[in-house]
């Protein structure tokens, strides 16, 4: 008699530990009054927010970013957000909320260092492989959780091959240092009518100056002293629009040195003096 091999004699061609967990995919907007308010997107989960037509507007982290068709915006666990759109153009996204499972790895995407804003070179392409999960989700076959899964491997790989974001540091320690970067957000916004110096700035939240820089301009991409300008010139919009105080207790407000100086940064930045900005509001 001729002697068998056992099965697990045989050459092993692949083996994997993988899963996936989905929070939402699906299609959104395309009305008036859609806006998503400021939240925090849980520490395990990354989003991918590509807008399919029209333009919308997101601001992560305190940075705002314009986005037009075929814009990929990418938001990872413990990232702060907001979106909103022109209520007379309302714009159309499809966006996903996951975390992709592999070797004990509760979400191995949070390894790799992704871009914030990509340009989707063909955004037909991404619209097509967006839609078969859709009719994934939306199936009743008896096998539907096969077809589910499938589909989101499917489109997950076919989105990293696209970007190819490398391979990024120690997870705990990159997320240690957002945190740090969103409680000086946080202690800056506190204290936007005083002088805010970048040591004693860094010193709050217990980082060298240096690094303090380097790390902030990474996760937010601006330098420090550049986002607290926006900041300050952001709630010099809102004092203009919203009350009745006028240019010198604004620029005291958001922590000019003089309303002279106030009003050319202003200027410089918007295309327009202050009192110019407040008529247009009205």
């Amino acid at each position: 008699m001729a002697w068998l091999p056992y099965h697990h004699d045989w050459r092993l061609v692949h083996e994997a530990n993988l899963g996936v967990r989905l929070h939402w995919f699906d299609r959104f907007a395309g009305t008036p009054d859609w806006k998503v308010e400021p939240s925090r997107l849980a520490a395990d989960m990354v989003s991918f927010f590509f807008v399919e037509r029209n333009t919308c507007w997101a601001v992560v982290n305190g940075r705002r970013w314009e986005l037009g068709p075929g814009d990929l915006l990418v938001v990872k666990g413990g990232d702060a957000f907001s979106f909103g759109h022109d209520p007379a153009r309302p714009h159309f996204s499809l966006s996903v909320s996951l975390a992709f499972e592999e070797g004990g790895r509760a979400n191995a995407l949070l390894y790799r260092k992704f871009r914030r804003r990509y340009v989707w070179p063909d955004p037909e392409e991404y619209v097509r492989e967006f839609e078969k999960v859709r009719a994934a989700l939306a199936s009743d076959s008896p096998f539907r959780e096969l077809r589910i899964n499938g589909a989101l491997f499917q489109w997950l790989a076919f989105v990293m091959d696209r970007l190819r974001p490398p391979r990024g540091g120690a997870y705990l320690e990159e997320r240690g240092v957002v945190e740090k970067i969103l409680e000086a957000e946080t202690w800056a916004h506190a204290r936007l009518a005083e002088v805010i110096t970048l040591p004693a700035w860094a010193r709050a939240v217990g980082l060298h100056p240096v690094y303090f820089g380097r790390v902030f301009k990474r996760e937010t991409g601006l330098r420090p002293m550049a986002w607290l300008n926006e900041r300050r010139l952001q709630l010099a919009c809102q004092l203009l629009a919203g009350t009745a105080k006028n240019v010198t207790e604004i620029a005291e407000a958001c922590g000019f040195a003089s309303p002279f100086y106030f009003s050319r940064v202003f200027r410089r930045h918007f295309g327009q003096p202050p009192v110019s900005y407040r008529r247009t509001q009205a």
